[in-house]
């Protein structure tokens, strides 16, 4: 299943980078966390251009950019002195400038199938696993993912990596089907071991004859 980067069953990590709400949306929002993350990205980058750094020439190169920036903060010194509206326009156009290079990184595959794994983990806590009932409600109280409904809940649990074991046991209650804790430990391990080979519920029937994969 090919993940979609507008797909609504990507919002499950329950805070959104900025805002409130839906994270697609919220990540839209002009936010001050937004806007000072650009403004030092746009830092980061003039002042990787000042110093030049790996410049054949860096002497002389960081010599004459500096003398140019120089040279524009005095002109808009005097501009802004003259016009003042004009320190207003370029306070605004930078201000956009800053909102655009503050826009989050997209997430990749794997870092979405990490947080879901994390946010399952944090659930369980620690118990031996969470019944999978529980783990929806869980999930659907949450505003980013109250939209979902089970099957696409359990179809991003499943993507995941996850196995939906039939009967977990946790504490006096079994016989309810949910994921365990260990099965979440391993994935996030650094080298998950071989999945289990006892009979599971992940939606599908395993097909008949699988072999490992190399």
């Amino acid at each position: 299943m090919a993940i979609d980067p507008e797909a609504d069953t990507l919002e499950l990590p329950p805070v959104p980078e900025f805002g409130s709400g839906r994270p697609r949306l919220a990540a839209q929002r002009i936010h001050p966390r937004r806007l000072g993350r650009g403004h030092l990205k746009l830092y980061a980058r003039l002042r990787a251009w000042t110093i030049a750094e790996g410049h054949r020439a860096r002497g002389k190169t960081v010599a004459a950019r500096a003398s140019g920036l120089a040279a524009g903060a005095l002109l808009l010194w005097r501009t802004a002195n003259e016009q003042p509206r004009l320190l207003g326009v370029a306070a605004g156009l930078y201000a956009v400038q800053a909102w655009r290079a503050g826009r989050p990184v997209p997430v990749t595959e794997d870092e979405l199938k990490r947080r879901v794994l994390l946010g399952v983990q944090h659930l369980i806590g620690d118990r031996p696993g969470i019944f999978l009932r529980d783990l929806y409600d869980e999930f659907q109280a949450r505003p980013a993912a109250a939209h979902l409904d089970d099957a696409r809940l359990r179809a991003v649990l499943v993507h995941s990596g996850l196995t939906i074991h039939k009967s977990v046991r946790i504490g006096e209650q079994t016989g309810r089907s949910g994921i365990k804790a260990a099965d979440v430990a391993a994935l996030l391990s650094p080298n998950p071991p071989n999945a289990p080979e006892t009979p599971v519920d992940a939606g599908h029937a395993p097909a008949e004859g699988a072999v490992d994969r190399p």
